[in-house]
């Protein structure tokens, strides 16, 4: 009874989570900055949120940082991170919040097609069902209104290079954990884009730090730990579900806040897409895979 009940807890509040990252858009639109600035802030932000609680932690139980086994892949799987995060951000500057996400939620079907070649992995007979049904989804998605063109490409290279940092990131998790890699992967990001972020024009950031605050350290140096902390009381097919809550809560808070009413084309193609992510995740993903999977945010 306790443990259902520990589950229920942990399933509302990766929903609640899930929800929440799904302001990440609006935030993003709020901050008068270029792209590559408010992702090094985001990651600057970030590993130093993270890192501090690492160092605590440390510091209380005398653990010492872990060395990865293989850190030319540890390093390029932060470099990753810094191009999706680039790519997403782009993306959201320039087409529907609800389409960049529903969008960018491709990635689960292409890691199941991707991760036979990649990881050795078996996968289940439904993922040629769910890879159909997404690239209907992405057919139906990619017509974009006139001036969205840019954003909707950029949202599928986000996708794609999400894919790819999580197949990095499953190679790597075992090295370090996932709390570790959180921070290698922002650190990492953080570096690969001081020198481009450095020069940007940072003369507005007065009236963005407040924002580029709750993006670095609420959305991401404290919900991504503790969403970490919320998967080891959930079935991983629970959990991979609910994340579909978050381009779900962008669509939704983009209609209300921005006035982006979605058209039929996004809620029948969106709709297709997280069938198919959910189709695959359910068949293919366990416990020990949803923690390599460890999600980051937007």
């Amino acid at each position: 009874m306790a443990s259902r009940s520990s589950s229920s807890l942990a399933a509302l509040a990766l929903a609640g989570i899930a929800t929440t990252w799904g302001f990440i858009g609006l935030i993003v639109r709020q901050i008068d900055l270029s792209a590559v600035a408010i992702v090094a802030g985001r990651c600057w932000l970030g590993a130093a949120g993270i890192g501090l609680g690492l160092l605590v932690v440390c510091w209380r139980t005398g653990a010492r940082p872990p060395r990865p086994t293989r850190p030319v892949l540890t390093a390029v799987c932060g470099a990753v991170l810094a191009v999706h995060w680039l790519l997403l951000v782009g993306a959201q500057q320039q087409a529907p919040l609800g389409t960049v996400m529903l969008l960018m939620y491709l990635s689960p079907v292409l890691v199941a097609v991707l991760a036979p070649r990649v990881l050795g992995e078996t996968v289940a007979p439904t993922t040629k069902v769910a890879l159909a049904m997404a690239l209907i989804g992405l057919a139906l998605l990619a017509r974009p209104e006139p001036g969205d063109l840019d954003g909707v490409l950029l949202a599928i290279a986000a996708g794609v290079a999400f894919a790819a940092w999580t197949l990095l990131s499953k190679l790597v998790v075992a090295d370090i954990g996932g709390f570790w890699l959180g921070f290698s992967n922002l650190a990492i990001a953080g570096l690969v884009l001081a020198p481009w972020a450095l020069r940007a024009d940072w003369s507005d950031a007065r009236q963005s730090w407040s924002w580029l605050l709750v993006l670095g350290l609420g959305m991401t140096a404290l919900l991504g730990p503790l969403y970490l902390v919320v998967l080891d009381h959930l079935p991983a097919s629970t959990a991979s579900v609910l994340l579909y809550l978050e381009p779900l809560s962008a669509l939704l808070l983009a209609w209300l806040f921005l006035g982006e009413t979605p058209t039929a084309m996004t809620l029948v193609g969106g709709s297709l897409i997280v069938a198919g992510g959910i189709i695959v995740l359910r068949k293919t993903t366990t416990v020990a895979d949803t923690e390599a999977l460890s999600h980051v945010p937007g």
